[in-house]
């Protein structure tokens, strides 16, 4: 409602000023639309990039779906932008640890109207094979990464790096850790958010863990606890070190006895 009162405000002080000047009438409607197309433009990256800052370096990702559920609601009768916005909700879901809400949100999308020339498809094709391989299900996730994903290019540099990362994440998930670390290592030279790196992180720890070099672990642990604010591998990681404290404790009662 603030942004349409505003857009309003902008479009009468344009045309009247514009009909000061005795501008011809059909021009300034021409250029009153015009000054209204680029604001629009402009609050939209301003909006974008709030919404990747809580994401992307915040990582805030309960802020994130605060700000979709609001976005959502001023879309509410435009079917593809609500189905856009679907994707980006399954995501903040899926930072969150929620993974079973994620997958609903993503199974619930029509597909229809996702277009592979904005890229919406590829996002919604790799949170989806991510899900599903988070939730144990790797016939699907292999099934899509192998039908569905090989067939689209990403175009935007962020995808490209989405993709890089599916599929270190991918060798994880089929248990080539050797494979995963080597591959997801080499990337942490790219540029990636935050958020990005951190995911790649706990990754390797979580490798780490199963190869039992666990003080390499415990640092990338501690790193992700104190960077990665609200999302669900920074819960995972404070688990993980509370447990070591806990042993030590336990060591140390022993100890004493």
């Amino acid at each position: 409602m603030i942004l349409k009162a505003l857009f309003l405000l902008i479009a009468l002080v344009c045309m009247v000023l514009l009909q000061t000047l005795n501008v011809n009438f059909i021009l300034t409607l021409v250029i009153t639309f015009i000054v209204l197309m680029v604001c629009n433009y402009i609050v939209g990256g301003i909006e974008r990039s709030i919404h990747v800052k809580a994401l992307d370096t915040d990582c805030d990702p309960e802020r994130y779906l605060r700000m979709m559920d609001k976005k959502t609601k001023r879309f509410r009768k435009n079917d593809r932008i609500k189905n856009y916005l679907a994707i980006n909700q399954a995501a903040g879901y899926m930072l969150l640890g929620k993974m079973e809400t994620a997958l609903e949100i993503l199974e619930n999308i029509d597909t229809s109207y996702l277009s592979e020339k904005n890229s919406t498809y590829l996002a919604y094709t790799i949170n989806l094979i991510l899900c599903y391989y988070a939730l144990g299900e790797i016939e699907k996730a292999e099934l899509l990464y192998q039908t569905d994903l090989v067939k689209l290019s990403p175009v935007l540099k962020r995808h490209k790096k989405a993709v890089e990362i599916l599929v270190g994440e991918r060798y994880y998930y089929l248990k080539e850790y050797d494979k995963s670390y080597q591959y997801l290592k080499e990337l942490l030279d790219f540029d990636l958010s935050k958020r990005q790196y951190l995911g790649i992180l706990y990754i390797l720890a979580q490798i780490e863990v199963i190869k039992g070099e666990h003080q390499k672990a415990e640092k990338k642990y501690r790193k992700i606890v104190k960077l990665g604010n609200k999302l669900w591998i920074a819960k995972e990681a404070q688990k993980y070190l509370s447990s070591l404290e806990g042993n030590t404790t336990i060591h140390d009662c022993k100890d004493g006895m």
